[in-house]
């Protein structure tokens, strides 16, 4: 047991130097719960390392760690993948128009119309506004 615990404790500055590096791409996320999440990886990777298969803590504990920040910043978007990843190509077409038609966009993306419509309208869906930019009048219901 204390093994364990010295093990983890040596390898903590590699959970905070991944959680630094993850950060800077996700600045909107606190970075102590990017360490948290990474620190249950490095506890993961303890439990499961065996000195007998010949690989190092670090490499082991390095995956574990990054995996177990990505699992909780997949668990913080509302979107699946795939409608993340049709938001983003969305984004990267340069020649849309501001508001094109779920045709245009199937054509563009060689997708069905359908799922452009359907994720079209996730995309927006999910979508936070600001309070303060709400009417007045619908301001005064919510407050």
């Amino acid at each position: 047991m204390a093994n364990r615990d010295q093990l983890i404790l040596d390898h903590l500055p590699q959970v905070e130097l991944l959680a630094r590096k993850l950060h800077r791409r996700c600045p909107q996320v606190e970075l102590d719960d990017l360490i948290s999440a990474g620190t249950i990886g490095l506890i993961g990777a303890v439990d499961r390392f065996d000195p007998a298969r010949n690989l190092k803590l670090r490499t082991l504990a390095e995956h574990r760690i990054r995996g177990a920040m990505l699992d909780y910043l997949r668990q913080l978007d509302p979107l699946p993948r795939a409608v993340r990843q049709f938001q983003k190509r969305c984004d990267a077409i340069p020649t849309l128009s501001e508001n094109p038609t779920p045709d245009e966009l199937a054509t563009l993306l060689g997708l069905p119309t359908q799922k452009v419509i359907h994720w079209s309208q996730m995309v927006r869906a999910s979508k936070t506004i600001p309070f303060e930019t709400l009417p007045e009048s619908v301001r005064r219901k919510v407050a």
